[in-house]
């Protein structure tokens, strides 16, 4: 079977980009999609409170960058908070039914949140499009 490769490659994450994600998530009515949202938001900000990596395993990506694995005290930490697999999928389903036109910043907001997730489900770094 062959390497799917690919994906969003979000924009990086920065005190900003999270605080509109958080007003974003804010201003949702409760929902399933409000829901996943808030628990991709908490796993990002607690990532994004680890002090930068030092001397973690890094490997070429297969199109381009570089693949920074989490080093093991983050990735203890993030054990706790990183979502289930299944919770991932399931998030990624919900986040498919946000309409892409009417709402494409919330449609990418979720996305780019999911991004760091599955980074940081697969044991490294997030790549983004600042690293490419």
């Amino acid at each position: 079977m062959a390497q799917q490769i690919g994906g969003c490659f979000a924009p990086p994450l920065s005190d900003e980009k999270l605080a509109s994600y958080r007003e974003m998530v804010a201003l949702l009515p409760p929902s399933p999609v409000k829901d996943a949202m808030t628990t991709m938001l908490r796993c990002c900000e607690r990532w994004w409170e680890l002090p930068e990596p030092s001397g973690t395993a890094t490997r070429p990506h297969p199109l381009r960058g570089t693949v920074v694995a989490i080093q093991d005290d983050h990735a203890k930490v993030l054990d706790e908070i990183i979502p289930w697999g299944y919770e991932i999928k399931a998030a990624q389903e919900l986040f498919d039914t946000i309409n892409p036109v009417a709402d494409k910043e919330l449609r990418d907001a979720a996305f780019h949140l999911l991004w760091h997730v599955v980074e940081l489900d697969m044991g490294r770094e997030p790549l983004t499009n600042d690293k490419l």
